[in-house]
């Protein structure tokens, strides 16, 4: 199968998305005057209807989000005092996520949790990756290839499960809390817009969780599976016991196998597919990050 046929899909999973939520979220960003409170003023007024007071609204600059450590919804300074429908939905669905916290809802319980141990197996991971080469060097000897396995999962897998619980927490908060809020404020013909944007940004969830899926599979499919012998594999006590014997019958004396080293050995084949591409995205990351500063 030629690479573009997994690589072209799976780019439009995870831009095909974003788009569509950019485009839908400009056609609803226009000020409306017939709203009489802005998002950060609606979302201080739901927030006080389902008694929640201790939650706090505060403006940011790092993305629309609830923080469940300091109880805040946090709105964008695009949103904060923003008239348009795109504001009061995206205040609505962050309000939502306080509902849940409140209501101890389990699936974002268990997001909250992953995300934590995320990052920890994460750094963990990254380290144990960047160590492997210099440990090999020093020692001089192939360390377990399962071990950069179990090393390179610790960094996706965690981060997948985060992921995959993210789906249920956003899915209930728009279509469960948030749109039923809207419902009783929006006028009827505002409803179906706010419903569009709702839909748009469920998509960017799901497009992330099989993107997540997507990249972890090779991993775990074939990226830590090659690392292990087939069950029916014979061992290396057997073969080298069972002589090889020519056309003739006559016994064929084999070269023995060379030693396992950094080049050329498992080591290599198991750094060169799971480090090698961790490195290249992260330097990518960096780039990215350096420029948009």
């Amino acid at each position: 199968m030629h690479p573009a046929l997994i690589l072209l899909p799976a780019a439009a999973l995870v831009i095909g998305p974003r788009l569509w939520v950019r485009h839908v979220m400009g056609k609803h960003a226009e000020e409306n005057a017939a709203f009489a409170e802005t998002a950060s003023a609606f979302a201080r007024t739901l927030l006080d209807q389902h008694d929640l007071p201790g939650v706090k609204v505060e403006l940011t600059d790092t993305g629309d989000h609830y923080d469940p450590s300091s109880r805040s919804v946090r709105l964008a300074r695009d949103k904060y005092d923003s008239r348009s429908l795109a504001a009061l939905t995206t205040a609505a669905h962050e309000v939502a996520h306080a509902l849940q916290h409140a209501t101890g809802y389990a699936p974002f319980a268990w997001r909250t949790r992953l995300v934590r141990v995320a990052q920890v197996t994460g750094l963990a991971g990254t380290v144990l990756l960047l160590a492997v080469p210099a440990a090999s060097l020093v020692s001089r000897k192939p360390l377990p290839p399962l071990l950069i396995g179990a090393a390179a999962l610790s960094m996706l897998g965690t981060g997948v499960a985060a992921q995959l619980a993210t789906l249920p927490t956003e899915l209930d908060a728009s279509f469960q809390r948030a749109l039923p809020m809207l419902q009783g404020v929006l006028p009827e013909e505002d409803v179906g817009d706010a419903r569009e944007i709702l839909v748009a940004c469920s998509m960017t969830y799901v497009a992330s969780s099989l993107a997540g899926v997507i990249h972890i599979w090779p991993w775990v499919g074939r990226g830590v599976l090659f690392l292990v012998p087939p069950a029916n594999a014979p061992s290396a006590g057997a073969r080298a016991s069972a002589p090889a014997t020519g056309s003739r019958g006559k016994a064929v004396t084999r070269a023995r196998p060379r030693r396992t080293t950094i080049r050329g050995g498992l080591l290599e084949n198991a750094f060169r597919r799971t480090a090698k591409p961790l490195v290249r995205q992260w330097l990518r990351t960096s780039r990215g990050l350096r420029e948009n500063r």
